[in-house]
C-alpha cells in the first residue's frame, strides 16, 4: 500500500476507530493511545495491509485486537471494599441492556430505509453528505426522514 493509499483509505477510519476504542475500553485518552498505537502498526504493515481483501475491517480488526490485549494485560481485581460499588455497576449494566434491548425492538419496527439511514449514521459513523452521496437522497431529505425516525423511536421507546 503506498502513502497516498494509506492516506486516502486508512487515515479516515480515525474517528470509526477512536469511537470503537472507546467503546471496548472505556477511557478516551487510553482509547486515543490504542488508535495512535494501531495506526503505527498498520503503517509498519502497510505492505501486508495491501494484500488484505478488505482494507478497512482488516485495520478496524487490528485495533479491536489490540484493544482487547490492553484489557487483558490490565487483569481487573475487585478489592473487597468496592465489591459493593461493582454490584451497583452490574444493576446498572443491567438497566442499560435492557434499554438497549427496548431500542433494537423500536428500530426493527422502522421502514427498511429508515433502518439503513440509522445503520449509516450511527453504525458506521457516515456524515449526512456521506449518507446523501451513497443514497442519493438530498441531504435536507435524509435529516427530515432522521427526524421523522428520532421521533418515532422516541414515541415507542416511552
Amino acid at each position: 500500500m503506498t502513502t497516498e493509499q494509506f492516506i486516502r483509505d486508512i487515515i479516515p477510519l480515525q474517528p470509526t476507530m477512536r469511537r470503537m476504542a472507546q467503546q471496548l475500553l472505556h477511557d478516551k485518552a487510553l482509547a486515543d493511545d490504542a488508535v495512535q498505537e494501531t495506526l503505527t502498526r498498520l503503517w509498519t504493515k502497510r505492505r501486508k495491509l495491501s494484500r488484505a481483501d478488505d482494507p478497512r475491517a482488516y485495520s478496524l480488526r487490528t485495533l479491536h485486537n489490540h484493544c482487547i490485549d490492553i484489557l487483558r494485560k490490565q487483569r481487573p481485581t475487585l478489592d473487597p471494599a468496592t465489591l459493593a460499588d461493582s454490584l451497583a455497576d452490574v444493576a446498572q449494566t443491567d438497566e442499560a441492556e435492557q434499554r438497549y434491548q427496548q431500542l433494537d425492538r423500536a428500530i426493527a419496527t422502522l421502514t427498511p430505509l429508515q433502518q439503513q439511514l440509522i445503520n449509516l449514521k450511527y453504525t458506521q459513523g457516515l456524515s449526512t453528505r456521506q449518507i446523501a452521496d451513497l443514497t442519493g437522497l438530498t441531504p435536507s431529505n435524509i435529516d427530515t426522514i432522521m427526524s421523522r425516525t428520532y421521533a418515532q423511536i422516541k414515541h415507542k421507546m416511552q
